[in-house]
């Protein structure tokens, strides 16, 4: 196969446009509803993310259902009808209205229609056409169309308190790790003012957003434009943290925090806990020993946005035994990796191939995982969309607890292929 083909059959996120973004966004605020001026298959395409993403998401999501015809004479009226449709049900605390590719081209005016409305409720339009930009563009413009619609104003900020911004309910275990930054922000003093954006964030909240004395991005390509914005707007000064993964990286993380608050970073607690997780990691490396003496995790490779991709080969450089470098995948328009010398630039299907008693880490999407060859000696572990996974518990990757859970999955793994290749039960190619 040649290169152009392989590069084009990796090619990650396809799908998620900016409209799949904007509308993930303006759902995580309760009691919203959004109407995508769009055609049908087009909003299909955005509810196969959104569905495990979003609570009740087929009462909160609407489509115009536009036609070939409707393209030449105008949407106004099916709009009209989407919009009016939503607003049947009672209680509507945000109304949003977003455009697709062919929407946007074609030029409609869908503020101005939304501007003669009445719906009961704050109503926002978005020209969210995914030719202009990716899942992340669309949203990082709706949280801001949403600060900017709440009437936000400074506010006096509150000592020692922080917003988390760049938190997607498309992401997976989004849910788990804010909870996880937010007890290890809590051990050294540090109070969460608000998460931009948790599911079912009510829409007056979003008002105490200027109380925090410091925005912490999590993720840069979502939260950057959204800090920069509130730096302008309410001149809250901002940092880039990443959300971090590993042991030495969640200690590093909160140091970051606290020295931007001029406070004290009294980890002690912390500290007792991941060596007591670092305990346990050693004893199971030797007991994987016990049962093959000649096993090695040889590399991990990484397909996922700027931000998770950056801080997870971070956290393998220093927190995992691999015999090589981590293979780096950046999969948006957001490439700021970094320099490192954990860092290898190379694409999947130009990897080595692996020996008979090594292993490798895959994080990536489940639909790139059959690229990767070698799936029957591949560790795999989800932390990037598409993300065919249902979550029905808040497991977290990102922190102390996060890496503990990483580290047993890539155990519990590994003992089971070890298992295998010992009862003959698979055979390894060279």
């Amino acid at each position: 196969m040649k290169t152009d083909e392989k590069l084009k059959r990796w090619q990650p996120c396809q799908g998620y446009c900016q409209m799949t973004g904007a509308a993930s966004a303006f759902l995580s605020v309760a009691g919203s509803k959004v109407v995508m001026n769009c055609p049908r298959w087009c909003a299909v395409l955005a509810e196969r993310e959104l569905a495990n993403a979003v609570k009740e998401y087929e009462q909160r999501l609407f489509c115009s259902e536009v036609l070939e015809p409707d393209l030449l004479y105008g949407v106004s009226e099916k709009l009209k009808q989407a919009i009016a449709e939503a607003c049947a049900a009672p209680q509507n605390s945000l109304l949003a209205v977003l455009t697709s590719c062919s929407l946007s081209l074609i030029g409609d005016d869908i503020k101005g229609v939304c501007k003669n409305l009445q719906p009961g409720c704050p109503i926002i339009a978005v020209d969210a056409g995914g030719l202009s930009g990716e899942y992340w563009n669309g949203w990082s413009r709706a949280v801001i169309e949403l600060l900017e619609c709440s009437s936000l104003q400074p506010a006096a900020p509150e000592p020692s308190s922080v917003n988390l911004i760049g938190s997607s309910t498309c992401y997976p275990n989004w849910e788990g790790d804010m909870l996880e930054l937010k007890r290890m922000l809590k051990s050294v003093g540090v109070k969460v003012n608000l998460c931009l954006l948790d599911n079912g964030t009510a829409w007056e909240d979003l008002k105490k957003t200027g109380k925090a004395e410091l925005n912490v991005v999590i993720n840069e390509e979502l939260g950057l434009p959204v800090a920069e914005w509130l730096r302008e707007k309410l001149q809250q000064k901002y940092i880039i943290t990443d959300t971090p993964y590993g042991f030495s990286q969640s200690i590093e993380w909160l140091r970051k925090i606290t020295a931007a608050l001029d406070l004290d970073c009294n980890a002690d607690y912390l500290l007792t806990e991941i060596k007591i997780f670092q305990d346990s990691i050693f004893d199971t490396f030797a007991a994987l020993r016990d049962y093959d003496n000649n096993w090695q995790l040889k590399r991990m490779v990484i397909s996922a946005g700027s931000s998770c991709a950056r801080s997870l080969a971070q956290a393998a450089a220093h927190d995992l035994p691999l015999s090589e470098q981590c293979f780096v995948r950046i999969n948006n328009s957001c490439k700021n990796a970094g320099e490192g010398n954990y860092y290898k630039w190379q694409y999947a299907d130009d990897l080595p191939q692996l020996g008979i008693d090594e292993y490798q880490i895959f994080c990536g999407t489940d639909r790139e995982r059959i690229e990767i060859g070698d799936i029957e000696k591949t560790i795999y572990f989800n932390l990037a969309m598409p993300a065919a996974r249902v979550h029905i518990n808040r497991e977290t990757c990102a922190g102390i607890n996060g890496w503990a859970y990483f580290m047993q999955s890539i155990f519990s793994q590994m003992k089971q292929f070890i298992y295998l290749k010992m009862t003959g039960r698979i055979f390894y190619k060279n």
